[in-house]
């Protein structure tokens, strides 16, 4: 069999920088007594999370749970500046911020729709830690997030619409969105905030699924850029299958099947594709 991995593989800018960051902030501080904590985890990767859990990050999942005098990290996703403003004034810790520049991007152009007297639409997932964080900056709280067109039925006419989109979103749903969206007002603002690399990986797998008889995509399931990969691979080619782990492969799938496709999310390793290729060439 045949097996191709796209050519945008591992991490994006963003999850390097965080990962780089994080793990600078851990060694420094090996031999101190500062716990090191942060909301969630620092990247969508499930074996990325228990590799640093077990380095001595402390991921928590209620700001409760932060101790004072400790270290906080901003996840790659970043946060809304209400919460960390809450984590600074009630636990001082020492804040390191790992939010991908490409999110700080969309965060900022919210906010300038805001005062600018834009009711802002947040193209996303409604619970993304990344939207809610994208969420925070919008000043006049005069928005709506957006996952899909049933959406829009419910914002009211405007005079003024601003659009900022999740980062890990694909280009088709800006596009249908967008156009439903004039329907609502006469002033349509658009910035269109999804990471280069995003769309990059989008197109290289959307190529792949087109000339291979079986896909593979391989990251976190809770990951909402691999999650789109599978969705636009599956488009294409029904034989999709999104994996975390080479663990999870089949044999059956591959089942008169001569040309097999990898591809993987901004936050899976190339190590983890690698595996997966091997896996697939034992069978």
């Amino acid at each position: 069999m045949e097996i191709i991995i796209t050519e945008y593989l591992g991490y994006c800018f963003g999850v390097k920088r965080a990962l780089k960051l994080t793990g600078e902030v851990i060694n420094n501080n090996r031999h101190k007594n500062k716990k090191i904590f942060t909301f969630g985890s620092i990247i969508n990767n499930p074996g990325v999370t228990e590799e640093l859990s077990k380095k001595g990050l402390i991921s928590v999942q209620d700001i409760s749970e932060i101790e004072k005098n400790s270290i906080f990290i901003i996840r790659s996703h970043g946060m809304s500046p209400d919460i960390i403003n809450k984590i600074r004034e009630k636990y001082e810790p020492e804040i390191i911020d790992t939010t991908c520049p490409f999110v700080k991007k969309a965060q900022a152009r919210a906010k300038a729709l805001s005062q600018k007297g834009c009711f802002v639409v947040i193209i996303g997932n409604k619970n993304h830690p990344e939207v809610l964080g994208i969420r925070g900056y919008i000043l006049n709280k005069n928005y709506m997030i957006v996952e899909d067109e049933k959406d829009i039925k419910t914002i009211p006419q405007n005079k003024k619409i601003g659009v900022v989109i999740q980062t890990t979103q694909t280009k088709e749903k800006l596009l249908l969105i967008t156009g439903r969206l004039l329907e609502k007002t006469r002033e349509l603002l658009i910035y269109n905030t999804i990471c280069d690399i995003t769309g990059k990986k989008q197109d290289s797998t959307k190529k792949l699924a087109e000339n291979t008889d079986i896909m593979i995509i391989v990251g976190g399931k809770n990951s909402a850029n691999t999650s789109h990969l599978a969705e636009i691979s599956r488009e294409i080619n029904n034989s999709t299958y999104h994996i975390e782990s080479f663990q999870e492969i089949k044999p059956a799938w591959f089942r008169n099947k001569k040309r097999a496709g990898i591809s993987g999310g901004a936050s899976t390793p190339v190590k983890d594709l690698i595996d997966v290729k091997k896996a697939i060439e034992k069978l």
